[in-house]
């Protein structure tokens, strides 16, 4: 008994150390602003897509499409070719609004954070407007050219609610 509460003392003042340098170790090993990128399998981005535009599988073409996490939360880039009804109707159910593409817009929703990916390039449809909207938590950026039914598509989750 004559050395318990100098063990407990002992004990109780390790666990308080190990308690305020934990968060310090971990930072370290477990950086909060590390992000990680993931380039998806076609077939999966085509099925992704498929699901999301309410499509067939077939009627996806061409699909490209990487994502970045982080702890800021995660944003999605997608190409693809679909016929036009589909989008539209992509369009309407979700709400999105037509927006004009300037050059603020085009770097504010389409190229901040832009993936390294060489078939990222959303400005060569050459399109005056775009569409911008929420889905389900998501801030979605759609160009899309009808003539070329090619499609560009990003989406961003993260701590902040809201568009772009």
């Amino acid at each position: 008994m004559k050395y318990f509460f100098p063990a407990l003392m002992a004990l109780l003042i390790l666990v308080g150390i190990a308690l305020v340098v934990t968060p310090y170790v971990a930072e370290y090993f477990l950086p909060a602003s590390a992000t990680s990128l993931r380039v998806a399998k076609p077939a999966d981005v085509r099925q992704a897509l498929a699901s999301w535009f309410g499509v067939s599988l077939e009627q996806v073409s061409d699909a490209k499409g990487v994502t970045q996490m982080s702890a800021q939360g995660n944003t999605s880039w997608f190409s693809f070719g679909m016929e036009q009804q589909a989008v539209a109707r992509f369009i309407q159910q979700n709400r999105l609004e037509q927006q004009e593409l300037n050059a603020d817009t085009l770097q504010r929703v389409f190229s901040a954070n832009e993936p390294p990916a060489e078939w990222w390039q959303p400005q060569s449809l050459t399109r005056q407007t775009c569409f911008i909207g929420m889905d389900e938590g998501h801030s979605l950026g759609l160009i899309y050219n009808a003539e070329l039914q090619r499609g560009f598509l990003v989406s961003k989750t993260g701590k902040k609610t809201g568009n772009f």
